[in-house]
């Protein structure tokens, strides 16, 4: 499956496999999980606000005994795509497979387009078992398929059926040819079997994880934070928003994002271990506060990006709270 540039599992140098996520993401931290773990250590409650590939939760070292789990997002394809692997794992991996087709790609990722809105997200909201295990297949076939950014405005939507040139209004489909070739980026070339192997290996994983769509503000507040399971009893928040220095490469985000997670930061409770992620300097406004910096390891050229040395400025502001004082700030 080609993820973060490698593939489903890798290991973490004395061979347990850990799992990755079955799509590409842009900025994704599976390279700096060990270093956010060093930090955060065994916490009974953890939040990861901004989803996405969800690759540190996925790369936690192992733990016995049960604790407190919480994954968001505010894209509701991306948290049905983790709920349905979740739920139904196999089914997932059926729609996901298949060759790769000019027809199948525009089709899948028109049809998606179209019903990215509000009451998705609020359908998902609507009961914690509502998922649609086809679309989560076809959500990740169009992310293996896709050439750059798959999800960015384009001239191309359906109209009565049929998939048309509409010019610049509204948000339509970016009318690339797919990925031909090796197979597709991901998931394409593997066989089905396999491919429900890893998805029940997910899903196994995410069991008791708790998965939110919406604002990354509903899962920081005191209520959300405070239930805590074994572990060192400690609550730890990695908040890795879309990076106020990316230009465009989070579409359809509000910018301002990551100066209101520096600002919460600067207010929030002072026994949370936190972890944020941003580029070079910005967050800095928070070592005055008691905060340390040191260099993120965001997977080089992964996901979406086309900024091929955009994780060697990739930076981690480590809260007063967290661990390992002695890690330093290696530029």
């Amino acid at each position: 499956m080609n993820v973060d540039g490698g593939g489903t599992t890798g290991t973490d140098g004395v061979g347990i496999v850990m799992l990755k996520a079955p799509f590409p993401y842009f900025g994704g931290k599976h390279r700096a999980a060990p270093m956010i773990w060093q930090a955060l250590g065994d916490p009974g409650g953890y939040v990861e606000p901004f989803a996405g590939s969800a690759a540190v939760l996925l790369a936690r070292p192992s733990v016995t005994g049960g604790r407190v789990e919480t994954l968001n997002d505010a894209d509701g394809w991306l948290v049905n795509t983790w709920r349905s692997i979740q739920l139904s794992p196999d089914a997932v991996a059926d729609a996901a497979s298949g060759p790769v087709t000019e027809i199948d790609y525009h089709a899948r990722l028109a049809w998606l387009q179209a019903r990215r809105d509000a009451d998705l997200v609020a359908w998902l909201e609507g009961d914690p078992l509502h998922h649609d295990a086809q679309a989560a297949g076809w959500w990740l076939y169009v992310c293996a398929c896709g050439i750059g950014d798959p999800w960015g405005r384009g001239q191309w939507r359906v109209v009565d059926g049929h998939l048309r040139k509409v010019g610049d209004a509204g948000q339509g489909v970016n009318r690339e040819l797919p990925h031909l070739g090796d197979g597709g980026r991901g998931m394409l070339s593997v066989n089905v079997t396999s491919l429900q192997t890893y998805m029940q290996a997910l899903s196994a994983r995410l069991t008791s994880v708790r998965i939110t769509c919406g604002d990354w503000m509903r899962v920081v507040t005191p209520s959300a934070v405070r239930a805590t399971r074994g572990g060192d009893g400690s609550i730890a928040i990695l908040l890795d928003p879309p990076y106020a220095t990316s230009g465009d490469l989070y579409g359809h985000v509000d910018a301002d994002v990551s100066h209101a997670v520096r600002e919460w930061c600067l207010t929030a409770d002072a026994t949370l271990r936190i972890v944020l992620c941003g580029f070079e300097d910005d967050h800095d406004a928070l070592l005055a506060h008691g905060w340390r910096k040191v260099q993120g390891k965001a997977a080089s050229g992964s996901g979406y990006s086309t900024d091929v040395k955009a994780h060697k400025r990739e930076r981690l502001w480590l809260s007063p709270a967290c661990l390992g004082a002695q890690m330093e700030l290696g530029l």
